[in-house]
This record gives C-alpha cells, sequence and structure tokens, in this order.
C-alpha cells in the first residue's frame, strides 16, 4: 500500500503542466501512486504528458469527451477525481492541477503532521496564489495562511492544499452517494461544495508553511468567469451556486448540532 494517493486532473495546459507534474515527481516522499487524470486534452498537452509516464508511480488515464456538450453536463474535474478515488490503495489522500505546484517537501511535511496527529483527519496547509498575464509574468501575489482549525471551509481553502486520510471516503460515500459532486451548478466552487461534504464530519487543522503554489491563468475557469469576454463554454454552464451560499448552509447545520 502506498503511503499518499495523489490525483491530479489535466486539460489543454501544456505550458504549465510539466511544471506541476515535476513538482510532484520531485518529492522528498517518494511513497505515492500518482493518478494523472487527463480530460482528452489537445495534441501539445498530450506531447509534454508523454515522457512523464516511464515513472512507474504514474497511472495515466485520458477521458473521451469531446464536446461542449458533454463537458457542461457535470462537473469534469470532479469526474476525474471520484474516478481515481474508486482505486486509490494510499493511506492519505492528495490533490493537484495541472496549474499548480507542490513545493517539494510537501508531501512529507503534510504526512509527518497526519502521522503525529492520529486524531486529526484532513490537514491543509498555507499556499500561495500567483495571478498571470498572457505572458505568463506573475502580476500579483495572494498568500493563503494556515493559521487556525477551519469548520467553515468551502472557498476559503483550495483543494491542492489539503491532505485527507483515505478513511474518510467511505463515510461520505455513504451520506452523499458520491465522493466528489458533479453537479454542473458547482463548476465554479466543485473544491468549495467537497469542503462542504467534509465539514459535516471534520474540521481542517493548519500545517503553517506554504506547501504549494497555484497559478490563476487565462484558461483557469476562475479567470475565465470573472473576465467580461467569457468564453462558450462559461455561457453554457447553468447558474452557479456560491461560496456564500454554501457557507451560510454549513454554519446553520452545525448550530442544529
Amino acid at each position: 500500500m502506498p503511503k499518499v494517493t495523489i490525483i491530479m486532473t489535466s486539460y489543454n495546459k501544456a505550458a504549465y503542466i510539466a511544471k506541476s507534474i515535476e513538482s510532484i515527481l520531485n518529492q522528498t516522499l517518494t511513497d505515492f501512486e500518482f493518478y494523472l487524470m487527463d480530460d482528452n486534452s489537445n495534441e501539445d498537452t498530450l506531447k509534454v504528458i508523454e515522457p512523464y509516464l516511464t515513472d512507474k508511480r504514474i497511472k495515466f488515464s485520458q477521458s473521451n469527451i469531446s464536446s461542449l456538450e458533454q463537458r457542461v453536463e457535470k462537473v469534469r474535474y470532479s469526474a476525474l477525481i471520484n474516478e481515481a478515488l474508486h482505486q486509490a490503495k494510499g493511506e492519505y489522500i492528495s490533490y493537484a492541477t495541472d496549474d499548480n505546484c507542490y513545493r517539494n517537501t510537501r508531501l512529507q511535511q503534510m504526512v509527518d503532521y497526519m502521522e503525529n496527529h492520529p486524531e486529526v483527519m484532513i490537514a491543509y496547509s498555507a499556499s500561495m496564489v500567483n495571478y498571470l498575464n498572457e505572458h505568463n509574468e506573475v502580476t500579483k501575489t495572494q498568500l493563503r495562511p494556515a493559521k487556525k482549525i477551519v469548520s467553515v471551509a468551502p472557498c476559503v481553502i483550495d483543494h491542492c492544499s489539503i491532505l485527507h486520510r483515505s478513511s474518510i471516503l467511505p463515510v461520505i460515500k455513504d451520506k452523499f452517494g458520491s465522493y466528489w459532486d458533479e453537479n454542473p451548478e458547482f463548476y465554479r466552487i466543485g473544491d468549495g461544495r467537497f469542503f462542504w461534504r467534509l465539514n459535516q464530519f471534520w474540521e481542517f487543522y493548519p500545517v503553517e508553511d506554504v506547501l504549494d503554489d497555484n497559478y490563476i491563468t487565462e484558461l483557469s475557469i476562475h479567470y475565465q468567469l470573472a473576465h467580461q469576454e467569457k468564453s462558450q463554454f462559461i455561457q453554457m454552464l447553468p447558474p452557479q451556486r456560491t461560496c456564500k451560499e454554501l457557507r451560510e448552509e454549513l454554519k446553520l447545520m452545525q448550530q442544529k448540532k
């Protein structure tokens, strides 16, 4: 059994994904399996990915999704994550994206924290958000700190910053029928919706060091949703649920306990 299962989702980010993959393969903790879940990316992206597939820790999967209609039927990255979670064998689960980079001690520090705190089911680290312009230059940075225990995590913590025990998965599946919610109303905040589920059972515990870098690019869903000229894909999505809604629901549920 590997110590950690890492699940990375990928779609058409040829300019960024090599750095993301390498940040995982270069971890100081090497006892992991790495699910690279690609959503039928273009040839340029697949050419970047291919040389890395010789690493036996990587389990590569490519979907056959092609049309925009198929892409808006469900939250694609949630569907890919669910597919990987059904196969995951790690004691711990960690998530990544094709525009996110782990710092090289991330897994070791997160696992060490969990091993030293057996009562903790979910940990999160501080992270750095980097906003890139069309020339891939960083125009702004934003620190996401990890200073406190969080009972309302949606849209406060990024999914690339967490590590959780695999033992929580059956509890989530039994309660909600799936791990991540694939409802396309949560395309923008799929991780927030997952955290909404997790927070009904557990709090998130902080590891204060900055252990990953998140890059917001012109290809990011968050960028597209905020941009004035929205893509056809964004226009085809159903009305999106909000962070505020998830957070208020959680607070009400927790007050009733």
